[in-house]
C-alpha cells in the first residue's frame, strides 16, 4: 500500500502520459523523414515503434490505478481503526498491520503513547490521592471544590466538629450547601484576586439549625492558569476578620495608585488652554 496524495498521483501520470506521447509522436515523424532505401521496413519499424509507446501508455496507467486502489485501500484501513477505536472495539494490531511497515511503526507509536499516558495517569492519580490525604489530616475545615464546583473532598475536622458524615456532603453542589455560595459568581472574583471572602449560613441534612460559617475560597490553577478547582475553609472570626481588612487595605492601595479619568481630562485640558492663551 502506499501513502500518497492524490493531486500528486494524478500529477505524475498526466506529466509521464504528455512526456511519452510527446516523444512517441516526435520520434515516428522523426523516423518517417528518414530518405531510406527500403521505405516498407521503415513503416514497419516506425509502426512497431507506436505499438511500444501504446503499451508503455498501457504500462503507465495500470500502475497509476494500481497505486491509486493501494492508496485508497490505506485510507480505507485507517478509517476502520479510528472507527473502531472510537467505540472501544479495538483492541489488537491486527487492522494496523495489513498495512506492512506503516501499521507497524503506527502500532510502536501508538504503545509508545499508551505508556506515556499510563505514566501520566499514574502520576496524576498519585497526587489526588496525596492532596486527598492531606485535606482529610488537615487541622482546618476545608472542602475541595471540582470544576463544577461539586464536593469531591473534606476534612475529617469539619466532618468531625459539625457532627456529619462524608456521605452527607460529598458529591454535593456547594450552592446546594452554602446559602450565598454562587460558583460562577466566585470563579468571576477569584480571577481578579487570590482569594474570596463572604459569610453563609451552611445547610446540611444533618444539622438541625443552620450555622454561619466564615468561607475563604481559594482558586487552584493548572498549567494553563485556568481555574480547574476550589478550596474552601472554614475561618474562625478573628482570622476572617484579618484576612478582610488585609484584603479591602490592598484595594484601597490599588485604587489610590488610579488616576481617575476626569483628572486626566482636566490636566489634557488645561494644557490645551494655556497654549492658546500664549498664542
Amino acid at each position: 500500500m502506499y501513502l500518497i496524495s492524490k493531486s500528486r498521483i494524478y500529477s505524475i501520470f498526466i506529466l509521464t502520459v504528455v512526456i511519452v506521447v510527446a516523444f512517441g509522436v516526435y520520434s515516428y515523424l522523426a523516423i518517417t523523414r528518414i530518405d531510406f532505401q527500403d521505405s516498407l521496413s521503415l513503416k514497419y519499424f516506425a509502426e512497431n515503434f507506436l505499438f511500444y509507446i501504446i503499451i508503455l501508455l498501457v504500462a503507465a496507467t495500470l500502475i497509476f490505478v494500481n497505486t491509486l486502489i493501494k492508496s485508497k485501500n490505506i485510507l480505507r484501513e485507517l478509517d476502520k481503526v479510528i472507527e473502531l477505536s472510537r467505540y472501544g472495539k479495538y483492541s489488537s494490531g491486527d487492522q494496523l498491520k495489513k498495512l506492512g511497515k506503516l501499521g507497524v511503526k503506527i502500532i510502536d507509536i501508538n504503545a509508545q503513547l499508551n505508556s506515556l499516558n499510563k505514566m501520566k495517569s499514574l502520576k496524576i492519580s498519585s497526587l489526588s490521592n496525596a492532596i486527598n490525604l492531606l485535606i482529610e489530616k488537615s487541622e482546618q475545615h476545608v472542602i475541595l471544590l471540582d470544576a463544577r464546583g461539586r464536593v469531591n473532598k473534606v476534612s475529617q475536622k469539619l466532618l468531625n466538629d459539625f457532627g456529619v458524615e462524608e456521605k452527607d456532603i460529598l458529591n454535593k453542589y456547594a450552592e446546594n450547601i452554602l446559602d450565598n455560595f454562587n460558583y460562577s459568581n466566585v470563579i468571576t472574583e477569584l480571577k481578579k484576586s487570590k482569594y474570596l471572602l463572604f459569610k453563609s449560613p451552611l445547610i446540611l441534612e444533618t444539622i438541625v439549625e443552620s450555622v454561619e460559617v466564615n468561607v475563604v475560597v481559594y482558586p487552584v490553577l493548572n498549567h494553563h492558569s485556568d481555574i480547574s478547582s476550589c478550596l474552601c475553609y472554614f475561618e474562625d472570626d478573628n482570622t476572617f476578620k484579618k484576612m478582610a481588612e488585609i484584603k479591602s487595605g490592598i484595594r484601597i492601595e490599588q485604587e489610590k495608585t488610579k488616576i481617575p479619568k476626569e483628572a486626566h481630562d482636566s490636566s489634557f485640558l488645561k494644557k490645551i488652554s494655556d497654549i492658546f492663551r500664549k498664542n
